[in-house]
């Protein structure tokens, strides 16, 4: 089947007649019914009977219909992009960012760098520690934002800042004058863990290891922002990086500090080799003026 024969099948298939889907290509009747009678000579099959003025689609035709409209919807997804990449004036930038970054970093780095060019677009996506190598190698982004900076050489890591780890807890649960927590505190009390959640989690672990002491885990989330919904409804305490920290402080819930608790690089990477995007480096200096 050619693309066109596609199209008219998909359209005709979806209204159940050719007058619908000449509206919606906005072409003619009969252009739609030459179409459809070609791609049914090609095909050597029927794909509707015709009765009484309507078509009902054959078991062949709807066997069919799966496959096309996987195509037809692949195509309009191709054209969809071609269109936004012809109307791009001021460059486009794919991000891919940690989920705990998400709403704390991009935004505010966006939103800047629009007021200042107004005609640059984004895609914005969030991504996991683990995948950061294999999408920037496969130029999935031209940008990640994330914790650590422990890649291989094909990653440049541009440090932005430090970024403390911190206890959020209901209020009332530790004392509210306090302004960092010892780690002794934390042994036998209900807290909310962290899954699989990269370095943020590692460090963590590593953290209440070496203090010897021994959570009751309860609850374990694998993002950031569920834990914190947990602390909220007073399931336990997290330690969670300094952004979500901050973002979920608030009348019902308060933020600590850990005493002796490590910090993390707070970074931007691209692949090694690639140089010279403006773009990106706009980026990159607007992250060291809002966050560096």
């Amino acid at each position: 089947m050619r693309i066109r024969h596609i199209e008219v099948f998909y359209h005709v298939y979806r209204e159940g007649s050719i007058s619908a889907a000449a509206r919606n290509l906005f072409v003619s009747q009969p252009s739609v019914s030459k179409v459809l009678r070609h791609a049914e000579d090609q095909l050597g099959f029927a794909l509707f009977d015709r009765r009484k003025g309507r078509l009902y689609p054959t078991d062949a035709g709807t066997e069919l219909f799966h496959e096309v409209s996987e195509i037809y919807e692949r195509v309009s997804a191709l054209n969809r992009t071609a269109g936004n990449i012809r109307g791009r004036k001021g460059g486009h930038l794919r991000i891919g960012v940690l989920p705990s970054l998400g709403f704390a970093i991009v935004p505010p780095m966006v939103a800047a760098m629009r007021a200042a060019n107004p005609d640059a677009s984004f895609d914005l996506a969030t991504l996991h520690s683990e995948e950061v190598t294999a999408a920037l190698l496969e130029k999935r982004f031209d940008l990640c934002i994330g914790f650590d900076d422990e890649f291989d050489d094909r990653i440049r890591c541009r440090a932005i800042n430090a970024v403390d780890i911190a206890l959020i807890a209901r209020r009332g649960m530790f004392d509210e004058s306090a302004k960092a927590i010892s780690p002794d505190e934390l042994d036998g009390k209900e807290m909310i863990g962290l899954r699989d959640s990269g370095p943020v989690a590692d460090r963590i672990e590593t953290y209440l290891e070496n203090a010897g002491v021994d959570p009751i885990v309860a609850i374990t989330a694998q993002t950031y922002y569920v834990a914190a919904e947990l602390v909220m409804l007073g399931a336990g305490f997290a330690i969670v990086d300094g952004f979500t920290a901050k973002r979920f402080a608030s009348d019902g819930v308060q933020s600590f500090s850990l005493e002796g608790s490590p910090t993390l690089p707070f970074v931007a990477m691209t692949l090694t080799e690639e140089s010279g995007n403006a773009l990106v480096e706009d980026a990159i200096a607007t992250l060291t003026k809002l966050f560096g």
